[in-house]
């Protein structure tokens, strides 16, 4: 079974647990996974753990990773340990950014809040990305601008949600933002690849 689908079926466990109205989608899901295979990811930071939908699904399949996370919402935290079983014990989780000790990481996935957004300058790889999950412009904003000389893109999918998706099925599946902090040329090529993938995806969905 290849590693999509390993993730894929994690995912789909997740669309029916308790507090999955706040679920990353399944495209933003899937398109992490693409990340970690591009690029080789080893280690991984998620600001906003949830109830484990991004962790769990990753870590089902890919069983090298170091990850951490944090959260601090207490119903969130219990979901964690519950939901994640085994692959909880390889997750490091911290309350706040504030709390997580000085290293730095290839991949760091936002899907909530903290007020230390700026500690994130400190934590990337020299060639780390983010990846931000759902709208949150206020953060996407601020991080682009901690890193002058970086490369966005809004990636987003041509399919809309699946009848096992706790979202509408009428609706397209929600997208990912990457952003590579500092871009090398492996980085850069699979950037403008992706830049044009979303100009043609847009012109279909507009079309449909």
């Amino acid at each position: 079974m290849s590693r999509e689908q390993l993730v894929l079926d994690a995912y789909k466990n997740f669309c029916t647990a308790e507090g999955n109205q706040h679920i990353a989608s399944e495209y933003a899901i899937l398109k992490l996974q693409e990340i970690i295979d591009s690029f080789n990811i080893e280690n991984v930071l998620e600001v906003g753990l949830g109830i484990g939908a991004i962790a769990g699904s990753l870590l089902s399949a890919n069983a090298q990773l170091e990850y951490a996370g944090t959260e601090h919402n207490e119903f969130c935290l219990n979901a964690l340990e519950s939901n994640l079983e085994e692959k909880y014990e390889k997750l490091k989780v911290h309350s706040k950014l504030s709390e997580v000790p000085p290293r730095k990481f290839d991949l760091i996935i936002i899907d909530g809040k903290d007020p230390d957004l700026a500690k994130i300058q400190q934590l990337v790889n020299r060639h780390g990305i983010i990846a931000i999950e759902g709208d949150r412009i206020p953060q996407q904003e601020l991080l682009r601008k901690y890193f002058p000389g970086h490369k966005y893109v809004h990636s987003i999918s041509n399919k809309k949600n699946a009848a096992y998706s706790p979202f509408p099925q009428g609706h397209w599946q929600g997208g990912l933002k990457i952003i590579f902090v500092n871009p090398n040329l492996h980085q850069s090529i699979w950037w403008l690849r992706e830049k044009i993938f979303t100009k043609l995806k847009y012109l279909y969905r507009n079309k449909n």
